[in-house]
């Protein structure tokens, strides 16, 4: 359990400034929101490719 929650801990670091989010899953089931600063909402430029997106779904999800 260590090993994940390193992992979850390491993927999230340095992720910018934070606001209000609603979440939802994409269709492959990755986490993610609307977030206007977030790399977890695919609409923004600078979000998280979907491999990654889903990786770090996976990591939180342990």
């Amino acid at each position: 359990m260590q090993h994940a929650e390193s992992l979850a801990t390491s993927m999230l670091e340095k992720q910018g400034l934070t606001g209000p989010v609603r979440w939802a899953a994409a269709e492959d089931g990755a986490r993610i929101n609307d977030g206007r600063y977030s790399f977890r909402n695919p609409a923004n430029d600078f979000a998280l490719p979907g491999e990654r997106l889903a990786r770090v779904s996976a990591a939180l999800a342990m």
